[in-house]
């Protein structure tokens, strides 16, 4: 308190001093440090008084002040900032864009773009612009923009840097295009000097490229022959081995890296995580608190390793690593690792934690809300989950899997009218169309209260195919309830969709027994071990009574 109270009383004293002299070049160097300085803590409004207070800006304060507002998320005041500047460089117009591609403002962006005076225009304000359009989901834009924009800026002796073919590479990967990847290769071959640090960075974007495409075999070769690895291409090439399920490749790479970072061991135990391997997973993050090099885990650690607790339902170890987020800063300030705890304790039958997590947290998104909704109906508390679901709905925190999660707490609660309520308001009220997960659903909550005619009238009616997942569900309906006739129809179209499938079979012989039609039954049973069906799956199974 003491400190800050002595920074507060030099800053009036230098305020005081320069208004009884010409303002002093290295009054705006130590203000501007100070500025961002209060911005980096986060106490914009104080950056923001202090920025107005200045006798005299310099550029590099004016730009400082609009970095700090468009990193607070400030993007109003920030454009009003930017009008207000006596003069732009190409890092003012960079911010600019770069926030507005925060928030999603594309073609406002692209305006800003091109008002941008050609003698400030550089590399930096160029990538801003494709990586603005890669970001929000034009990825085919972005490599439209950058070969519209090539000859001009080839001209102007521009040229695309190591970022921007990064960038490129990755709109590659979203369009699923190994031929467009090539040929920005072929271009950064040719940009870039071959044995450069930002060579070696394109390299690695091109292993990225390769894997994700489905071609490992190229993704191997570019490793290979690389002249100069850094930690990043081991990063990405054992990336593109967890990708590709070969895990054991991706552990050899892991053991035999002379350094790593906290990306090494977060990819290696995301990769044993996804591929059912989580207790080797939990072990590795032991052997990580316990690393003696610089390695810390950070929120995307936490965030796999509660995913790791939650699939083992290891409900003490969760515990521990809850504590632990605790403990570095980590909880409610970060929202992927709050969500992760949901999860955990959600799926762990925790309903009391679950619900303070929630409570707790300083930020909520939709994936929160959507968690604790269904975490609370799949353990019980339907209407409480119900309750929480009106407030998500009312803040307009919702989406498709919000209705998902709702429509779930009301079958395992037997609150068929209001799941009735929820799924007509869907696209009446909320602008939502009823997708196949949501009909799912409803054929669950339907079955599971006994309307099971009803649940296959909703199934043929859909405006699209069920899958084998809608029939499976109104099945085990029939199994519960014993209906036959409808036992038979979705059995026969389980047939059709998964031939030869055995837990059919023994559903529909539970539906025969449930009904009291033994010798039916029985048939059924005999077929499951019958050779010439196990041979012929196009054979007619379904039993008449």
């Amino acid at each position: 308190m003491g400190s800050r109270h002595g920074s507060t009383l030099k800053l009036a004293n230098l305020f005081s001093n320069a208004s009884k002299r010409e303002p002093s070049p290295l009054l705006a160097v130590s203000l501007t440090k100070r500025i961002t300085e209060l911005g980096r803590h986060g106490q914009v409004d104080r950056a923001h008084h202090l920025f107005v207070q200045m006798p005299q800006r310099t550029q590099v304060s004016w730009n400082a002040m609009l970095s700090i507002l468009i990193d607070s998320g400030r993007l109003a005041s920030a454009l009003e900032l930017f009008d207000e500047m006596p003069k732009k460089n190409s890092t003012s117009y960079t911010s600019m864009i770069t926030g507005l591609s925060r928030a999603g403002f594309v073609s406002r962006a692209w305006q800003l773009f091109d008002t941008i005076p050609l003698s400030v225009q550089n590399v930096f304000s160029w990538t801003s612009m494709i990586t603005c359009y890669a970001y929000n989901s034009e990825p085919l834009q972005a490599l439209i923009f950058f070969a519209r924009c090539y000859a001009e800026f080839f001209e102007l002796k521009i040229l695309p840097n190591s970022h921007t073919f990064s960038v490129l590479l990755k709109s590659c990967v979203s369009i699923q295009s190994l031929h467009a990847a090539m040929q920005v290769q072929t271009l950064s071959v040719k940009v870039l000097e071959e044995d450069s640090e930002s060579s070696t960075f394109v390299q690695n974007s091109l292993i990225d490229v390769h894997a994700k495409l489905g071609n490992l075999v190229d993704a191997e070769k570019v490793f290979d022959r690389m002249k100069f690895k850094d930690l990043g291409s081991w990063n990405t090439i054992m990336d593109a081995y967890t990708h590709h399920l070969l895990v054991n490749k991706a552990l050899s790479v892991f053991n035999s890296m002379t350094s790593k970072d906290t990306l090494s061991w977060n990819i290696i135990m995301a990769g044993l995580s996804n591929n059912h391997r989580a207790e080797e997973a939990l072990k590795l993050f032991i052997c990580l608190l316990r690393s003696e090099d610089d390695s810390m885990p950070n929120a995307s650690t936490y965030t796999i390793i509660l995913t790791a607790t939650t699939t083992m339902t290891m409900l003490e170890f969760g515990k521990q690593v809850h504590a632990s987020t605790v403990k570095i800063g980590l909880y409610n300030s970060n929202v992927f690792v709050c969500n992760s705890l949901l999860s955990m304790y959600s799926n762990c039958g925790i309903v009391e934690l679950t619900e303070r997590v929630f409570k707790e947290m300083h930020h909520k998104d939709i994936v929160s809300w959507n968690s604790v909704i269904q975490g609370l109906g799949q353990n019980g508390c339907s209407k409480r989950a119900l309750e929480i679901a009106e407030q998500a709905l009312s803040a307009n925190k919702f989406n498709h899997n919000t209705f998902t999660a709702i429509l779930t707490s009301c079958s395992h609660g037997g609150l068929v009218d209001e799941g009735l309520k929820y799924f007509n308001s869907m696209s009446e009220i909320y602008g939502i169309e009823q997708g196949l997960d949501q009909y799912v659903c409803m054929v669950d909550m339907l079955g599971r209260a006994g309307k099971v005619e009803i649940a296959l009238e909703m199934l043929c009616k859909m405006p699209f195919r069920a899958n084998s997942v809608a029939w499976e569900t109104l099945l085990s309906a029939c199994v519960i309830h014993g209906n036959v006739n409808v036992g038979r129809i979705a059995a026969k179209e389980l047939e059709i969709l998964k031939p030869g499938n055995a837990r059919s079979y023994y559903a529909l012989a539970s539906v025969y027994q449930k009904a009291g039609k033994a010798e039916e039954s029985k048939r059924v049973l005999d077929l499951i071990w019958n050779k010439e069906l196990r041979k012929n799956s196009g054979f007619s199974w379904v039993v008449e009574a």
